[in-house]
């Protein structure tokens, strides 16, 4: 009566082409082939593409012992998030302009200058986004790469002045940590012997390597659903990938009984989260429709896949589709607050959110829930404006008494004094 598709992401390869590729006289293989670490021992190793996944091949190697050269990508970051004054209760001008990234943003690389010496990421002294720029900031997020940047920022520091390196020299790593990373930004020419030729800012470069991983990435291909998207023949980086739904990415209003769980990208935050509220979407979606739409403010701007999300914009879109929005004002990445309310409600969920989200939250240190409670009580105050300037009536008062007044009665609702 209903199909899911569930195929995952990581199925067929994005392979490049690079002039002289067939040619190479060293190792080329494709991260999904990567098995054993043992492969970069005593090597010269080029890893081309700078996520998640080449930074785990990264370190593989630099604990081998052996040189490592990085190709240019761009490198994850990440971000403070809470729910309260922002997610939860939000006008519609500021969850239209992601307001609240790009505040955030600029008290957090402010943070990372005064703590690490650069506003890239912390501690990254190399591989910026190539839109880095202070006029908006939701495409920003921690760089979560913690063992490996600072083997690259080690390299890149030795030509900053000497107080500099002083300054900031409490995150550095001793030699025995690795050998340094060098970072090549640029795009790869091609390749010769077992010579890989970069086009950089700065003019062409060579890199000699032995091993040349490929940590590009997969293609989306749905070949049971499309005819002729060719699972074996259609990996290379140019090629397009078949189109996901056009509502929240799960179902085309057509075809409402075929749903794509799992297939969005989110910013910050992991997929699998993501595919659970997609699932709970599409159930109660197949039993009704809607009572409201949620506007698609979580599509990002300058997206390398055009279906990348903000995660907490699109979590809440769904959630408030279905009515499942939590009474409760933290804890964005944490699924069970959405089966706090709604359909899929359960007693369970109110243990979980007790034990594993607010038991942490108060063992953290006293200061810190200060600067969390502070920044609600702002973002608070901001969308009561905002929201008061979009009405016809403007009832400032009461849409800031409505955002900042309530904003922690969930939490007294569901937990109690004791």
């Amino acid at each position: 009566d209903a199909v899911a598709v569930c195929s995952g992401v990581h199925n067929i390869p994005r392979i490049p082409s690079f002039p002289g590729l067939d040619a190479f006289e060293g190792k080329v293989l494709h991260s999904s082939s990567y098995k054993d670490p043992e492969i970069f021992r005593g090597q010269r190793v080029l890893v081309i593409g700078t996520g998640e996944t080449g930074r785990d091949a990264l370190h593989a190697a630099r604990i081998r012992l052996c040189a490592v050269a990085l190709g240019d990508n761009l490198p994850p970051l990440d971000c403070i998030i809470m729910n309260w004054g922002t997610h939860y209760w939000e006008s519609s001008w500021a969850a239209r302009v992601g307001l609240h990234w790009w505040i955030t943003t600029k008290f957090t690389r402010l943070g990372f200058l005064l703590m690490s010496g650069t506003t890239y990421g912390f501690n990254q002294w190399a591989g910026r986004r190539y839109n880095m720029t202070w006029d908006e900031g939701r495409k920003h997020i921690v760089n979560k790469s913690t063992r490996c940047m600072p083997l690259i920022t080690r390299k890149a520091k030795r030509g900053a002045p000497w107080w500099q390196r002083r300054l900031w020299s409490y995150w550095d790593v001793p030699d025995e940590a690795g050998q340094d990373v060098d970072l090549v930004e640029g795009s790869v020419r091609g390749m010769e012997g077992r010579t890989v030729h970069y086009d950089t800012a700065a003019g062409p470069r060579s890199v000699e390597a032995d091993v040349v991983v490929l940590a590009t990435g997969y293609r989306q291909r749905f070949p049971f659903l499309f005819p002729g998207s060719d699972e074996k023949g259609q990996t290379d980086v140019g090629a397009a990938d078949d189109p996901l739904p056009t509502e929240h990415f799960i179902i085309n209003p057509q075809e409402p009984r075929l749903a794509y769980i799992g297939f969005v990208r989110p910013n910050v935050g992991a997929i699998p989260p993501m595919a659970e509220m997609q699932a709970m979407w599409w159930c109660e979606r197949l039993e009704r429709e809607p009572a409201r739409r949620s506007p698609d403010y979580y599509k990002l701007k300058e997206s390398r896949v055009p279906y990348g999300v903000d995660y907490g914009y699109y979590m809440f879109a769904l959630a408030r589709e279905i009515g499942a929005v939590p009474n409760l004002r933290f804890g964005q990445a944490h699924v069970p607050i959405f089966r706090l309310e709604g359909p899929f409600a359960s007693e369970g969920a109110v243990e979980t959110c007790a034990t594993e989200l607010f038991g942490p939250i108060m063992q953290r240190p006293f200061f810190m829930n200060i600067i969390f409670f502070l920044e609600g009580l702002f973002f608070a105050a901001v969308n009561g404006a905002a929201a008061a300037l979009e009405s016809r009536g403007g009832c400032a008062a009461a849409a800031v008494v409505a955002g900042v007044g309530l904003g922690y009665v969930g939490l007294s609702r569901r937990f109690g004094a004791g």
